[in-house]
């Protein structure tokens, strides 16, 4: 039997920041994770000759002191591991409510200037929003993004486009989505510019694993947890952890547990009544969004076809309001039927992103649902992916001419992947839902003592709430119990 200070479940972005910080700190750290490799949905990996970025496009630059993962990844000592490639601006924004593309700039002044050069009738409005992001003026939690952007901009659903053109990186809905939390991520952009983890978020993940065992700590791959093991008063005593086929069972005493993973993961496998305590008590939160992933590579690179930045916001005609963006989650539950959701376009060969080429790589993103793909076989599964796949290249090609005829390889992860993949319900990719007026008492402490969570469930969703919720977790498990 091992013994160890604390056992981390899940070798995610959290659980490997977490287990860093607290092994650079003098803890004996173990993770263990199922899979092959370490990273969870900070991976990236090669489907034949096609490299595929898990799904960190991009994120804020952590060098900048205010940014959420500064102190974090500064702790576990990989701020400077990696390279953080700029991105060139924060995104284009093209189709929908807008005749030409527009360009917003990934810093607050020259984000400001194009939005007054833009749309010069909502000076008022550009003038408010970003005298409030500059100064980081406590946002109100109660209101959605939707309702500020009435108060600021009324019916001009041109600007409110352009604002929060990259909702998917965060929601599917301005009316459900809390304006606190719009504004701190987007403001986090917009003071440090958007990054990408050249050569792959891979490299991220495998530094941070890198420094868990030069720490003198343990990764353990290819092992499951099947039981988290209590005490006689109910507060955390160890795992047990076997093979993949559930032999091999192995214990590790700790009285410290963090899960980087979903509360009702970790719910199966506590003893059935604390773990009814730690589902109940996250009851009355809603899953975040999903979101599918296809990965294209062409023959030639993206520009090649009039690709002119390194991330698109690409709206969709019928999109005439930000309000109809929450549609687009539904779609694929349908046949593709001339109705594409928004898509969030990624050229890596735009920038020094590392990724190898050729096949030139171009990522599609969009909002999905589990639900959309859930009731039907594995070969309907797959053929109807696949016709979503033809029409998705089909409007890429009618806005960028030339690109289908490019495309060489491919690789289509929907909701449901997603959801098999991470372990998540409904394939949450945020962890909970950023309802307003959510998220203020979020915590890593769980209601089972010794139980601690480090991943997008603690906090507020994305690669930065992320990292930022590891490190308060980092610093709960080393307060005295």
């Amino acid at each position: 039997m091992a013994r160890m200070d604390v056992v981390v479940i899940g070798a995610g972005l959290g659980g490997l920041t977490a287990g860093a910080i607290l092994a650079r700190e003098g803890r004996k750290v173990v993770v263990i994770e199922r899979g092959n490799s370490v990273g969870g949905a900070a991976s990236s990996y090669k489907v034949g000759d096609l490299f595929v970025e898990g799904s960190l496009h991009a994120t804020s630059d952590p060098h900048e002191p205010r940014d959420p993962k500064h102190d974090a990844l500064s702790r576990a000592g990989v701020l400077d591991a990696v390279q953080w490639v700029p991105a060139g601006s924060f995104y284009e924004v093209r189709g929908g409510p807008f005749k030409q593309p527009f360009v917003l700039p990934d810093n607050l002044a020259a984000a400001r200037a194009a939005l007054l050069a833009g749309f010069p009738e909502a000076r008022a409005g550009i003038e408010q929003l970003f005298n409030e992001l500059e100064t980081e003026a406590e946002a109100d939690p109660s209101l959605s993004l939707a309702q500020k952007l009435d108060q600021l901009f009324g019916a001009d659903e041109a600007v409110k486009c352009a604002v929060a053109a990259n909702l998917g990186y965060y929601h599917d809905d301005p009316a459900t989505l809390g304006w606190r939390q719009f504004a701190g991520a987007q403001a986090a952009f917009l003071r440090s510019g958007a990054r990408y983890v050249q050569g792959g978020s891979q490299r991220l993940s495998s530094a941070l694993a890198r420094v868990i065992m030069r720490a003198g700590s343990e990764v353990l791959l290819r092992r499951v947890v099947s039981a988290i093991t209590l005490d006689a008063n109910g507060a955390v005593s160890g795992v047990v952890h076997t093979a993949r086929d559930g032999s091999d069972p192995q214990t590790v005493e700790a009285a410290q547990v963090i899960g980087n993973a979903a509360p009702s993961a970790l719910a199966a496998m506590l003893p059935a009544d604390a773990g009814e305590q730690l589902t109940q008590s996250y009851a009355l939160q809603p899953s975040s969004i999903s979101l599918f992933a296809l990965t294209l590579g062409l023959s030639k690179p993206p520009r090649d076809f009039g690709v002119s930045a390194y991330s698109t916001q690409l709206l969709p005609d019928w999109m005439t309001s930000l309000a109809d963006y929450a549609q687009g989650t539904a779609l694929m539950a349908g046949e593709p039927a001339g109705k594409l959701p928004p898509l969030a376009i990624v050229d890596y060969a735009a920038i020094d992103s590392g990724v190898p080429a050729p096949p030139y790589v171009l990522s599609v993103v969009g909002p999905d649902d589990v639900a959309n793909w859930s009731a039907q076989d594995a070969d309907a599964y797959r053929a109807r992916r696949a016709r979503w796949q033809a029409a998705i290249v089909a409007a890429l090609d009618a806005q960028y001419p030339g690109l289908a005829a490019a495309v060489t390889h491919s690789s289509f992860n929907t909701a449901l992947s997603v959801q098999q993949y991470l372990n998540a319900p409904q394939g949450a990719v945020y962890g909970f839902a950023p309802l307003p007026g959510s998220g203020a008492d979020r915590s890593p402490r769980t209601v089972v003592p010794g139980l601690y969570l480090a991943s997008a469930y603690a906090g507020f969703g994305g690669y930065s709430g992320v990292v930022q919720s590891a490190a308060l977790c980092a610093d709960l498990v080393s307060q005295p119990r």
